[in-house]
């Protein structure tokens, strides 16, 4: 009995027929089991010959993204910093704005293409998840947890609450909500408040969690809302410890590790939970060189499972450097 020739090294005549099984299969889309008829084999000899195709060059398949994203940026994070998934977009308007309003725009999309009605979605609070809510209107029928409390600030209009209910009302959805601040001053307050009816019922649901939203904060003045709650000497206190993210009350050093110190004392998902939770988008905006470094962390963490971001903000952040061990 004959023996067929070993791969990577088929005659003529078999890679003739390995492309005619390629072209069949990638650009006329046929089943195995249709070129397997066609060309008089068995379907399993088939998934070999596509396989030679392959390892001799004869197929080349290569995935263009839409122009509005940045590919290359993309897939430089995702192999930088091992997150599953990247999205760099080139913002029509070069503006912090105009990039914000690229990025919330974008996630809702995403969002509308992903959740199911199963899911229970956590929402953080904060500028560019204002644009996510103003943009997503799918009938999703899922349900929207708050992440967390929030503070007054004269660039959000909607509190936390507002920002959940509108969500869950525009895409025929529920939503569980809670009245809190972001941080409080000492660990007893916190715990009194956690503890109240509405707000404990409210944070058990933060367990459930199948996917969320946050936005990446850089620890700076104007930069974070967890840093705007506090007074300055605690701030710059952590900021000694090493502070430099902040995503929903949670804090991160250079190297993407918690830094502790503020935990106790804010109402929201605990780092543990935020890392529990399957999917977690993270949105990044704003000027490059202030949260460059902050998004590094993040992205470090482990946190999150997936970035959006703009085209300046990426650049900047790849050329970050990695922390000292």
């Amino acid at each position: 009995m004959s023996r067929s020739p070993a791969r990577g090294s088929a005659s003529v005549s078999g890679l003739a027929l390995a492309a005619a099984a390629a072209q069949r299969f990638y650009v006329e889309n046929l089943t195995k089991t249709e070129i397997a008829k066609q060309l008089g084999v068995s379907r399993f000899k088939v998934a070999r010959l596509l396989a030679d195709a392959q390892e001799a060059g004869l197929v080349q398949i290569r995935v263009l993204a839409p122009p509005s994203l940045d590919a290359e940026l993309a897939e430089a994070l995702r192999t930088r910093f091992g997150v599953p998934a990247a999205f760099v977009l080139r913002a029509a308007e070069d503006t912090v704005l105009g990039q914000r309003r690229a990025v919330g725009v974008f996630t809702a999309g995403l969002l509308q293409e992903v959740l199911a009605p199963e899911d229970v979605v956590g929402l953080a609070w904060g500028r560019a998840i204002s644009v996510v809510a103003a943009s997503v209107h799918a009938p999703l029928r899922c349900r929207f947890v708050q992440l967390s409390g929030a503070l007054p600030r004269p660039d959000v209009e909607e509190s936390a609450v507002d920002l959940v209910r509108r969500v869950a009302a525009g895409t025929s959805s529920t939503a569980v909500t809670f009245y809190a601040p972001l941080a409080v001053a000492d660990a007893a307050t916190a715990d009194s408040l956690r503890a109240q009816s509405g707000i404990a019922e409210a944070l058990a649901e933060h367990e459930h969690l199948t996917k969320a939203v946050v936005s990446i904060g850089a620890w700076t003045s104007g930069e974070s809302t967890a840093l705007d709650s506090l007074e300055a000497g605690d701030a710059r206190v952590l900021a000694d410890a090493g502070a430099v993210a902040e995503i929903t009350g949670v804090l991160l050093d250079a190297a993407g590790r918690q830094v502790p110190g503020l935990s106790d004392r804010v109402i929201g998902i605990t780092a543990e939970q935020l890392r529990r939770t399957p999917d977690v988008i993270a949105m990044a905006t704003g000027d490059a060189d202030l949260r460059a470094g902050a998004v590094a962390a993040v992205l470090r963490s482990g946190l999150v499972s997936a970035l959006v971001t703009h085209a300046g903000l990426a650049r900047r952040v790849l050329e970050v450097p990695d922390p000292a061990s």
